[in-house]
């Protein structure tokens, strides 16, 4: 698609997306991380909810949504979600970053991600403030394979929820889901 730029990302290579997207020639960047496998049809999904941001809905070899993937939704807004469910979508509070279509200009005026204080979380905190800007929507018809589920450790765990806003239910989920993850 030539109206969209893609840029590999990983943890640790995210810190870079605002440098990669001030030379990227499309108003529109799809960040993909590196362990991702899109189909044919992800980037079209995305595109059909543009300019953005609009995250792919991270799925195992079954199909079956990764929950801790997802991103976490706003329950807030009983109005702004039935909205978008009606649009086939759902208005998230922060995500990792899988998969993400987002404006170039939002990414440019936007702090880069902090990996060296937030670990993996980097992408939550990261969208977090960028949803703050502009709400982000998970898309459920765009779907991205990922073949593991990553976790940080607790500490990045507590730094991230402070910063970005964590409710407790999340951020306790989160914390028991780093800690047993890192286990040998």
């Amino acid at each position: 698609m030539s109206d969209v730029t893609t840029i590999p990302v990983d943890s640790e290579s995210l810190e870079a997306v605002c440098e990669q997207a001030a030379d990227a020639p499309t108003p529109l960047l799809w960040l993909l991380d590196t362990e991702a496998t899109a189909s044919e049809d992800t980037l079209p999904a995305l595109l059909r909810h543009a300019p953005g941001p609009a995250a792919s809905l991270p799925v195992d070899a079954q199909d079956r949504p990764i929950e801790a993937l997802m991103g976490r939704i706003t329950e807030s807004d009983a109005r702004g979600i039935l909205h978008a469910v009606e649009r086939h979508r759902l208005p998230l509070r922060h995500a990792p970053v899988t998969s993400l279509l987002v404006e170039r200009s939002l990414v440019l005026d936007a702090l880069p991600p902090d990996p060296q204080r937030f670990g993996w979380y980097a992408g939550a905190e990261w969208t977090a403030r960028l949803f703050a800007q502009r709400r982000g929507m998970l898309v459920p018809a765009s779907r991205v394979r990922m073949d593991e589920c990553p976790a940080g450790s607790p500490l990045q765990v507590l730094r991230v929820a402070r910063s970005a806003g964590w409710r407790k239910g999340e951020t306790l989920r989160e914390l028991h889901r780093s800690a047993t993850k890192r286990r040998p």
